[in-house]
């Protein structure tokens, strides 16, 4: 019997202890249930609080925005002609009708390069299909701006009868200049009528008497008449190379350019830099025309820059519209300005216009750029942004939407916290007669709460910050005998205080100190400061009473350990006796020969 284990319950005694010391316990346990039930209501009362603050802190941020000044300086504008003349306005602009009258819209100036003298002609001398005269460059190396694709294109000869003879000529890429004179004379059938001029960079195709030119078909599928820049003339005209052939290439690096002033660089022997309004443009022999034009329209030089391919020239026009010159600036040795035709002869600025405008009739005014600043006004708050020539209305007045919706804002904060006070601290009657009541229905300080923002809210001064507006009621809002909430019983009051006395209702709501803004801050941030705030202070007296609470709780478990432990102990010794007990029993009934 020593190996018996007396912490099984009823194993030598037969009587379940356990059961009753679990029961035992439990009852012990009985005055916890109670704390627990105390603890909860602490919590909820908590969470109440904890709510009433954030609603007021709502109404707090409500009443804040309505004390911003700019919330009444807010302006609406409009322009009755759109397409004319659109308008902003800040807060605070002049409000009224003016008439504006755009004569001259304002246009960007534009800095021209020059035409001539900066590319090189295609060749070096006149080129014919005569035996003798120069071959001319290959065409695959020609210095046009396009490259040349092989293939065939189309020469057509009409006669005085209206016939038409097409011939097509094939070329190719290592074809030079005097190769395709020569075909283009075979494909007319007349000797000498194609021929190039150096002087004029050009290519001459002279009508055969009688007889009109038609050049190029859809058919085509070489670009050799666009290289040439020839079209078809007007009859009874020979076709003339529209511009001058030698041109730059917008994929080619500048070293490969053919320009007739060479050019240098000033930074290095490969780099150099020039300016173009004080903004500087680097690029470098390997740099592209593409990529030095990307560059300068990326910088803040303030200019769009292109390329003219058929004058063969540079265009520097500025982003922003109106009469202002351009100042280009080369760096150190470069010459880049000048090789490019951006300076010295042929160059020059091709200037824009200023916007010419009037205002109610008034003297011609004008403005660097097609927005007329109130600076340029007079008008305080008022921009124009001009598109065309013509008269606009332009209206300007109080924006009182805004305001309109920060109070109506307003109110409805304040009847959300009314409507939350009153359903935490009102009790209730069941059908049964059975009350119940809110989680703060007796706290003398929350129900108070109530009455004094109804007060405040409702308080009509004399005297105060605005002459006429002096509290909600001159605004159509006001409050019942039955419930804290506002509600609206004149809706027409608010919007005529707003449309015409709105200064007065400014004063009302942002005056400093008295104005309503300001007395509902000084009446909430006192309950609601993180730190020193009234209900902030109440929620933490609560956590400290549930800690308390805690604390509590803990001693009370370990006293019902400790019962608990001693009623096991004893029981289990009983169980030890008993266990004996059976032993010696059974060991005398050996001896005496009894059977069990």
């Amino acid at each position: 019997m020593a190996g018996l284990d007396m912490s099984i319950s009823g194993l030598a005694s037969g009587f379940d202890w356990k059961s009753v010391v679990d029961q035992l316990t439990n009852v012990e346990r009985a005055p916890q249930a109670t704390v627990r039930t105390e603890q909860t209501t602490l919590a909820n009362r908590r969470s109440a609080l904890g709510q009433i603050a954030t609603q007021l802190t709502d109404l707090q941020t409500k009443a804040t925005a309505l004390g911003d000044s700019s919330l009444y300086n807010r302006r609406s504008v409009s322009s009755s002609d759109t397409s004319i003349a659109t308008v902003s306005a800040a807060d605070g602009a002049v409000t009224g009708s003016y008439s504006i009258n755009v004569t001259t819209l304002a246009t960007p100036s534009s800095w021209l390069g020059a035409t001539s003298g900066i590319i090189s002609p295609l060749h070096t001398a006149d080129v014919s299909a005569n035996a003798g005269a120069p071959t001319g460059p290959v065409l695959s190396a020609a210095g046009w701006g396009a490259t040349l694709t092989a293939g065939t294109v189309t020469i057509g000869v009409q006669n005085s009868s209206g016939t038409v003879t097409n011939t097509t000529v094939t070329v190719a890429t290592t074809d030079t200049l005097k190769d395709v004179l020569v075909k283009l004379d075979t494909a007319i059938g007349s000797t000498g009528v194609a021929t190039y001029s150096s002087a004029n960079d050009q290519v001459t195709i002279a009508r055969p008497d009688g007889k009109n030119l038609i050049l190029g078909s859809a058919s085509d599928t070489s670009n050799l008449l666009s290289c040439l820049k020839l079209f078809t003339p007007a009859p009874g005209a020979s076709a003339v190379s529209d511009s001058k052939l030698g041109s730059l290439k917008l994929s080619g690096s500048l070293s490969s350019q053919p320009l007739v002033t060479p050019l240098t660089y000033g930074t290095t022997a490969t780099t150099g830099a020039f300016s173009i309004n004080g903004v500087s443009i680097d690029y470098s022999s390997s740099s592209t025309l593409a990529s030095v034009l990307s560059s300068i329209n990326d910088s803040a030089a303030g200019v769009q820059a292109s390329f003219d391919s058929g004058l063969n020239r540079f265009v520097l026009k500025n982003k922003e519209p109106g009469n202002r010159g351009v100042v280009l600036a080369q760096s150190g040795s470069s010459n880049f300005l000048t090789a490019f035709g951006l300076t010295g002869t042929g160059s020059s600025l091709s200037s824009g216009t200023d916007l010419v405008y009037s205002i109610n009739g008034g003297a011609t005014a004008k403005a660097r750029s097609n927005s007329i600043r109130d600076s340029d006004s007079g008008l305080t708050g008022l921009t124009f942004t001009a598109s065309k020539v013509g008269t606009t209305t332009i209206t300007s007045a109080n924006d009182t939407g805004a305001a309109r919706s920060a109070v109506d804002a307003l109110v409805s904060s304040v009847n959300r916290v009314q409507s939350l006070i009153s359903s935490l601290t009102v009790s209730n009657r069941d059908a049964a007669g059975k009350i119940t009541a809110g989680v703060l229905a007796y706290d003398q300080t929350i129900f108070q709460l109530g009455s004094s923002l109804r007060s405040l809210l409702s308080l009509q001064l004399s005297g105060g910050p605005s002459t006429t507006i002096r509290g909600l009621a001159d605004l159509g809002y006001s409050t019942t005998g039955y419930t804290n909430e506002l509600s609206a019983t004149n809706s027409a009051s608010l919007n005529t205080a707003l449309s015409s006395q709105l200064s007065e209702v400014q004063k009302f709501f942002s005056t400093a100190t008295t104005g309503l803004s300001a007395r509902i801050t000084s009446f909430v941030k006192p309950m609601v400061d993180e730190n020193s705030g009234t209900l902030s202070q109440r929620q933490k007296g609560l956590t400290e009473q549930s800690s308390k609470l805690d604390n509590q709780l803990v001693a009370m478990e370990r006293r019902v350990q400790s019962n608990r432990e001693r009623l096991l102990t004893g029981f289990r010794a009983m169980e030890a006796a008993q266990a004996k007990s059976n032993s010696q029993m059974q060991f005398l009934n050996q001896k005496l020969g009894i059977s069990s």
